[in-house]
């Protein structure tokens, strides 16, 4: 059975593995139960105005609430905000705040609310959090998206004050966002950690110290934090959460705490899953034991698109109609049905799963980007360019690829194509993450196979991954860059997706990223455990919801 702990009781070495937890009793409704989960890395930055990897992303959610919130299926509920209206140009947005949502801060550290330890979120909150996203000072990697925002230009180009932004407070409920142009993803911008507030009182008092540490974070959401404990040399580094009572009458929590165990890499969180000192597992892996057993619930999500890239600073690479040769040469007509239903073959580059607002991209556009297999035409691109390079052969040359990533077997059909049409021969190189992410930086690969997705999900984010700063492999494109920058001005969805169908047509024109295989990802928890919210592209987590049944 599970251990459980007592919302009053906290074990003082409660970083030691050797600590144990007393039992707390499961209500009915499956409440009161202490999850545990895995994160793969400690979080960067717990200031949403900066945290940036997937495991702040997850402690964020579930401690700091925005004015809305996007669920897994793609709409948006209220968070702080109560209600919002938006004009008929699309230029400004007033949002009304819920008398209900309070900050909290157990200062004295019993875990009570005392006087002075919770106060009202306000709308100054907002304000503040957006003069710091925009202030130069704070760094935040976020301030381009929101550029939309009346006066953002002259403030990121100009150097203008940050106290001239289009955004205000009209009364402590009443928050008003004046745009320079419409944006059609805006609501959805304002559903991220960086569009969460920032009490500045709170912020100074932290002297620099905000989001750093325990001491340093704030809550207005379901759970408070109670301990963040990280030594880069330990092995038994943990977060620790528990409800947060001044936020739980309008918007119900259900656990009673959560620990997040720190752990480094993917391999550790399988094992914690596997010996029972975690409730949920994400893994892109298949896992037999797990998807075929009636013990557990395992949802599959196609959410990663697997490609080639191929290395331009290899001779051959260099040339177009090589490169476009190993892309017509792609088999995906062959693929057999692949028995696990892990992978699909890929006909774009946005996977399936992904979104335009609460549509499927795929219903803005549904005309594959690529083709079945040409050879004949293949061949004679190759050939073309050989001779344009001068060469006779091309040496052999392994696949790079991350362990685990995909199923080899799933390669060989390829492989053997490219044997076949251009006498290339070559193996598999499966390698550790770290080294994997290490040397697509390094270049030190002639072809790997890369795993692409979104920070969120959306056709945009998973194309701003190609951006020439943001991407892991080097790919650099003028044009396309341009294209991203303009989507934060499209006036409707409709048009964002053009925007983004048109951003997939210049990366297939390059030939430098191939798509092969649409691939899954896993949210695997036992059949006892209930509502647990899930996004496979930010990799968010939200356990406010979550519930635990014994029988």
């Amino acid at each position: 059975m599970r251990k459980k702990i007592y919302a009053a009781l906290i074990c003082p070495m409660l970083m030691l593995s050797s600590c144990k937890m007393p039992f707390q009793k499961n209500e009915s409704d499956g409440s009161g139960y202490l999850f545990t989960y895995t994160l793969t890395e400690n979080p960067d930055n717990l200031d949403p105005q900066i945290a940036s990897n997937t495991a702040a992303f997850t402690i964020l959610r579930n401690m700091m609430q925005g004015l809305l919130e996007e669920q897994p299926d793609g709409t948006l509920t209220y968070g702080v905000a109560s209600h919002y209206s938006i004009t008929e140009d699309g230029l400004k947005y007033t949002f009304t705040l819920r008398d209900t949502s309070y900050w909290y801060y157990d200062e004295n550290k019993n875990d009570k609310i005392d006087d002075g330890e919770s106060w009202k979120v306000t709308a100054d909150d907002f304000v503040f959090a957006f003069q710091r996203l925009f202030q130069k000072e704070t760094k935040s990697p976020y301030r381009e998206d929101f550029r939309c925002i009346l006066g953002a230009d002259a403030v990121i180009d100009e150097d203008a004050p940050v106290d001239t932004i289009g955004v205000y407070a009209e009364s402590p409920n009443t928050l008003i966002f004046n745009l320079s142009r419409p944006c059609a993803e805006f609501l959805t911008l304002l559903s991220t950690p960086a569009a969460m507030p920032c009490n500045q009182r709170f912020f100074e008092q932290t002297a620099g110290r905000y989001g750093l540490d325990e001491d340093s974070v704030i809550s207005n959401n379901g759970f408070y934090m109670r301990r963040w404990f990280y030594d880069p040399y330990g092995s038994d580094n943990l977060i620790y959460m528990s409800k947060n009572s001044a936020n739980d009458t309008v918007q119900p929590v259900f656990p009673s705490d959560v620990t997040f165990l720190i752990r480094n890499g993917q391999t550790k969180a399988d094992e914690e899953f596997a010996n029972g000192k975690s409730d949920i597992l994400v893994t892109a892996d298949y896992f037999p034991n797990y998807n075929e057993s009636t013990g557990y619930n395992v949802t599959s999500y196609r959410s990663v698109t697997l490609g080639f890239v191929l290395n331009t600073e290899w001779e051959a690479f260099k040339n177009d109609d090589i490169r476009k040769a190993f892309a017509y040469s792609i088999p995906r007509e062959l693929f057999p049905e692949n028995e696990k239903n892990d992978v699909e073959a890929a006909y774009g580059i946005i996977p399936p799963e992904t979104r335009i607002g609460a549509s499927a991209y795929s219903d803005y556009v549904s005309s594959p980007l690529f083709t079945d297999a040409s050879n004949e035409e293949a061949k004679a691109l190759f050939q073309k360019g050989m001779h344009d390079l001068g060469l006779t052969s091309l040496p052999p040359s392994d696949i790079l690829i991350s362990e685990g990533s995909v199923s080899e077997d799933d390669l060989y059909e390829i492989m053997q194509v490219w044997q076949s049409l251009f006498g290339f021969y070559g193996g598999i190189e499966a390698v550790p993450e770290s080294e994997y992410r290490q040397r697509l930086a390094n270049k030190d690969y002639v072809i790997a196979l890369c795993g692409i997705t979104g920070k969120r999900n959306s056709a945009s984010a998973v194309l701003e991954t190609f951006r020439t700063d943001k991407n892991i492999f080097g790919y650099s494109n003028e044009e396309f860059d341009a294209l991203l920058d303009t989507m934060i001005n499209a006036r409707d969805l409709g048009e964002l997706s053009l925007i983004c169908r048109q951003g997939e047509e210049l990366i297939a024109e390059d030939n430098i990223f191939i798509p092969v295989f649409y691939k899954n990802k896993y949210l695997v928890h036992s059949i006892k455990n209930h509502d647990i919210s899930y996004d496979p592209y930010s990799g968010i987590i939200d356990f406010r919801r979550a519930k635990y049944f014994s029988d």
